[in-house]
């Protein structure tokens, strides 16, 4: 089992308790899980080494957990969590904006247990009856459940040519200085779930209309002043972010991706009193931006030779590229 999935059962077990009311645990499982997702070795192995007290937060009672997860692949106090409460849980978190606290109100006040009872609650105009949703929230519901209906993942050939499209039309607009894909595309994965579109503009109000306008747009998701998305009439969402020109380097180091590759980035800038953000690298203590217009001043800063985006997966290439280390150890 890899990393991921162990620390999303840990993160389950945690929005269960919570909604149960359970004091302190959902915190411990939380935190567990946290670390689990964003450390470098893999679970298995510090399993089969017989430390998994190592892991920040672990104690006697979630290793035993743990152990059995990662020998059996199942955990009887999960099933036995999911049965309790009677609500998919799993389910009902992906719809966007829909936290446990969120999902236990709907449960009391509207007894909704899973999508099916969500989507009829909402064609029935319910949820925006109740305190603190509205008509706004109940909107990004049912986006939220049109989308797990129609989502899937795009061959890199099938998504090439409406990359395409989209740049040349953000391109060719008289306030778009500069509009880039990132992403799973960008990195040249076989297959992309969706779109990550970085622009360079001193008038995001523009490009947001623009981009929530154009032909083949279904819906738009969310549209702010500076990030929007969208999804396409084949399925696809676009996410889009518009950017100054300093900050556009950071942005389209950040949102290239991926996860693991920008953790690690990010512990690098650490260990130097740095932060790393879509933004800029910046020294945590003065707030002196360091570096922000564009990737290889970021990499040179953190002491890295450019790498290219295909790269980005913390398969090794921060070691490989790596310039000079001075006492930073660099993760395996």
């Amino acid at each position: 089992m890899e990393n991921h999935a162990v620390a999303r059962i840990l993160e389950n077990i945690a929005d269960i308790l919570e909604l149960q009311e359970v004091a302190w645990k959902p915190q411990a499982y939380r935190r567990v899980a946290q670390a689990i997702a964003t450390m470098d070795r893999d679970i298995n192995k510090i399993h089969q080494e017989g430390k998994l007290k190592d892991i920040s937060g672990v104690g006697e009672a979630i290793e035993q957990k743990l152990d059995e997860l990662l020998r059996t692949g199942k955990l009887k106090y999960y099933e036995k969590l999911k049965k309790q409460i009677k609500i998919d849980l799993e389910s009902l978190k992906n719809i966007p904006e829909l936290g446990p606290k969120k999902i236990k109100r709907l449960y009391l006040e509207l007894k909704i247990k899973n999508i099916k009872d969500l989507e009829r609650a909402i064609k029935q105009k319910k949820v925006r009856e109740l305190s603190g949703f509205g008509e706004r929230t109940e909107k990004i519901f049912h986006e939220g459940i049109k989308l797990l209906k129609t989502r899937r993942r795009f061959p890199y050939y099938e998504a090439a040519p409406i990359v395409n499209k989209i740049l040349k039309t953000l391109n060719s607009l008289p306030y778009v200085e500069r509009a880039e894909i990132a992403g799973s595309f960008r990195r040249k994965e076989k297959t992309v779930g969706d779109l990550d579109v970085v622009v360079v503009s001193k008038h995001p109000e523009l490009v947001m209309d623009t981009f929530t306008k154009m032909k083949d747009v279904l819906s738009t998701i969310v549209k702010g002043q500076t990030k929007s998305s969208v999804r396409l009439k084949n399925g696809l969402q676009v996410d889009l972010r518009v950017v100054s020109n300093k900050q556009f380097g950071a942005a389209w180091l950040y949102f290239t991706g991926n996860k693991a590759h920008n953790i690690e980035l990010r512990k690098i800038a650490l260990k130097k009193g740095w932060t790393l953000n879509e933004y800029a690298l910046s020294d945590l203590k003065t707030k002196k931006i360091l570096a922000s217009k564009t990737e290889e001043e970021i990499y040179d800063q953190l002491e890295l030779k450019y790498i290219n985006p295909i790269e980005r997966l913390n398969r090794g290439e921060l070691q490989k590229y790596r310039k000079y280390r001075k006492g930073i150890k660099l993760s395996n």
